[in-house]
């Protein structure tokens, strides 16, 4: 009969022979898309895709996340007028200095609610800020949902333009975000995964911003309606310090 001691023994034997080897440490690549010079990775296109190829490859693209919400109303830093209509003015000037032949979206959150105001496509200047003009301002400050709402925007009408062109996601905001819309997670995101271009004219505000990344994002302090003006205009004359690569349609 076998002993209880020699049945413990067996039973430890065939565990230690079915124990699996430690897994090797995976490697995870920290570095942002635009350190990554032969990564073409992006846009990623279903193969499937009945996504219309854009009659301009080479068009620039610009999608706005507004911040209309409730500080807006104040009058810090706008000489005696209201932080939003300060703003309204310089977007307005900032849509007249855009090509032609660029793409503009909007996405705002005022005292109506938050949503895309703009779909990206192509606006006469009048028209643009016409919406910008609409904006009422109230409400919370959801930077997360505007920034994940730009970038899918700007993702898709990559995927139309093969890849080329130029992809800016320009943030206006006063403040910092309303609790559980911290945009951190997006933007590292879209570090990781674009080249698209993060800039943020932060109005009345210091440069302790979530969104001011220096190195990774063009971060624009403005205290006074000139140097908001300037910072919408730095969007223009600033830049990528890399290309866009084309995608390539992988051939059968």
């Amino acid at each position: 009969m076998k002993t209880l001691t020699g049945i413990l023994t067996a039973a430890v034997l065939l565990v230690g022979c079915n124990k699996e080897e430690p897994a090797a440490p995976v490697e995870v690549d920290t570095s942002t898309y635009s350190e990554r010079g032969s990564d073409n990775s992006w846009p990623k296109r279903p193969e499937e895709s009945a996504l219309p190829v854009a009659e301009d490859l080479t068009a620039s693209n610009y999608y706005v996340v507004m911040d209309a919400s409730g500080s807006m109303f104040n009058a810090e830093c706008s000489e005696g007028r209201r932080k939003l209509d300060v703003a309204k003015e310089a977007l307005s000037s900032f849509f007249q200095q855009l090509p032609s032949t660029a793409n503009v979206g909007m996405f705002a959150f005022d005292k109506h609610d938050a949503s895309e105001r703009l779909s990206l496509g192509s606006y006469a200047p009048e028209y643009v800020s016409g919406v910008a003009n609409s904006l009422v301002a109230g409400g919370g400050t959801p930077l997360l949902t505007g920034i994940q709402v730009g970038m899918r925007a700007l993702s898709v009408q990559a995927m139309k333009q093969l890849g080329y062109g130029e992809y800016h996601l320009v943030v206006v905001t006063d403040g910092v975000a309303t609790s559980g819309y911290e945009p951190t997670s997006a933007v590292n995101e879209l570090l990781a995964d674009t080249p698209i271009v993060v800039h943020t004219i932060g109005f009345c505000i210091d440069d302790s911003h979530s969104l001011n990344r220096p190195g990774l994002t063009l971060y624009e302090s403005a205290n006074d309606p000139q140097s908001l003006l300037t910072g919408l205009e730095a969007v223009l004359a600033e830049a990528p310090d890399f290309q866009v690569g084309a995608f390539v349609e992988e051939q059968p």
